[in-house]
């Protein structure tokens, strides 16, 4: 079985959000709306997501998408506690971002499978490298967003955590941008549909 390497911090492409634990939350598409986009079918989508987002490589994604196709009943519960961490860690992100108290709830669970993933960690040589602390298991994505989540959280020089305003979206985000200032997700998107709809209502006023 591969060892998947912990890193704390696993920065991943701008347009899912720029960590890996905010991809995951965002693997859900159009939340606000009322017929929101579920990214994630099964373990395999799962796995294969945050390979697409960059938060794991292709050995990792192949030995776990071969640990699944082996053991489905076991994929069915890691998938299960994945998809339960990213609806604490929506909630719990929405609310740093609106500068908002956590629910302690939400907390808790974070806090749960932080722990569980560090009592599964091992040290590995690495090549050349010295020893490294890895993990094993289908529960590896889950791990690898828990320990991104509290690398966000928990950094103070952090860039600060944004929520795209859009009506039908709350896409979630570091903001990296020079001034701190970047309010969309996609201006091109949500930013262009609030400028319209300001602007019929505008017209309408006027008219």
């Amino acid at each position: 079985m591969l060892s998947v390497e912990l890193r704390p911090a696993r920065p991943v492409a701008h347009a899912l959000g720029g960590r890996l634990s905010l991809a995951l939350v965002n693997s859900v598409l159009w939340r606000r709306s009322a017929d929101p986009i579920e990214r994630i079918g099964d373990y395999h989508a799962l796995a294969g997501y945050l390979r697409d987002a960059g938060g794991l490589d292709d050995a990792a994604l192949a030995a776990l998408e071969a640990e699944a196709t082996a053991s489905p009943p076991a994929a069915r519960t890691a998938l299960e506690r994945a998809l339960t961490l990213r609806e604490a860690l929506f909630r719990l992100f929405s609310a740093v971002a609106a500068g908002t108290e956590p629910d302690g709830a939400d907390v808790a669970a974070l806090d749960r499978v932080f722990r569980a993933g560090l009592r599964q960690v091992r040290l590995s040589v690495g090549d050349g490298r010295g020893f490294r602390p890895a993990w094993t298991g289908l529960d590896v994505p889950a791990w690898e967003a828990a320990a991104d989540a509290v690398a966000v959280l928990g950094t103070p020089d952090a860039p600060p955590l944004r929520q795209c305003p859009g009506e039908t979206c709350g896409w979630l985000f570091v903001d990296e941008s020079r001034n701190h200032s970047r309010q969309w997700c996609d201006s091109r998107m949500c930013g262009n549909r609030a400028r319209a709809r300001r602007h019929y209502q505008k017209q309408r006023a006027a008219g």
